[in-house]
């Protein structure tokens, strides 16, 4: 499976599973990140930064620990 920080900048991926505790899942609810959810990774840091998202409209950096624990496939 490929997560978040696995993927190129510019493509779109949908969403499809979050690892990790209870406190990550409710954090990424309160960014409005959801399974199921078609994001845009607009930009991805090459030595371990944020990863930065488009979500319904707008930005929304995650950092690489929490990005690494969403599983996405890619969506044309």
């Amino acid at each position: 499976m490929k997560t978040l920080i696995n993927i190129d900048n510019g493509k779109k991926v949908k969403i499809l599973k979050i690892s990790g505790g209870k406190n990550i899942r409710q954090h990424l609810q309160c960014l409005g990140i959801h399974i199921g959810d078609v994001v845009t990774l607009k930009k991805r840091s090459f030595l371990g930064g944020p990863v930065l998202l488009e979500i319904n409209g707008y930005d929304v950096a995650l950092g690489k620990g929490v990005a690494s624990k969403i599983e996405v496939e890619e969506v044309e």
